[in-house]
């Protein structure tokens, strides 16, 4: 992302997170509201595409996003996207809501950590880790659950910039490596 994208982006996430603060909205219903959004454009990628198309005018746009998201979700999220409309900015609506969330969990200690198993937690393992990692960090956590079989077995947790890696392949490769430099 170029330096004046990024700095638009944090821009107008910072505007929309101290908006809700005036306004007295709870960042957590509008992180989930702009969650919703960023589905139903998942959803329907045409739909965002049509919005940054430079042939379709501003009012057109504006009357789109009106039918799709009026009564969908609250005023201010509604205003926001056409403000991001008419500034051109829509298609930054995805890098704009990321940062949103980077603030959102900021303010409310939460932390995502990615946890990769070579199958599925169980139940029992999923809330153990959890409540490990949330002692550890002091902050609530959010896991994020992935499954690669090339780890052969153990678990690599990501969070922040931190890498926690306990899987059965990093410590063979790390065996492999020892014995290759006794050999060589």
């Amino acid at each position: 992302m170029s330096s004046r994208k990024d700095s638009c982006v944090k821009n107008y996430a910072a505007a929309l997170f101290a908006l809700c603060k005036e306004e007295n909205i709870i960042t957590e219903n509008m992180h989930g509201e702009l969650k919703k959004v960023g589905e139903a454009f998942g959803n329907n990628t045409e739909f965002l595409q049509l919005l940054c198309v430079p042939t379709v005018t501003k009012e057109e746009k504006l009357g789109m996003v009106k039918s799709v998201f009026k009564g969908a979700v609250c005023p201010l999220t509604l205003d926001f996207l056409c403000v991001l409309v008419e500034n051109g900015e829509i298609g930054c609506f995805n890098e704009i809501c990321s940062e949103f969330k980077k603030l959102y969990y900021s303010e409310s200690h939460i932390i995502e950590a990615t946890v990769t198993t070579a199958s599925p937690l169980s139940d029992s393992l999923r809330q153990r880790l959890k409540q490990k990692l949330e002692k550890k960090l002091g902050a609530k956590i959010i896991l994020v659950e992935k499954t690669d079989e090339a780890l052969i077995g153990g678990i690599v947790v990501k969070y922040n910039d931190t890498q926690l890696d306990g899987s059965l392949s990093s410590r063979l490769s790390e065996m492999k490596k020892s014995v290759d430099s006794v050999i060589a």
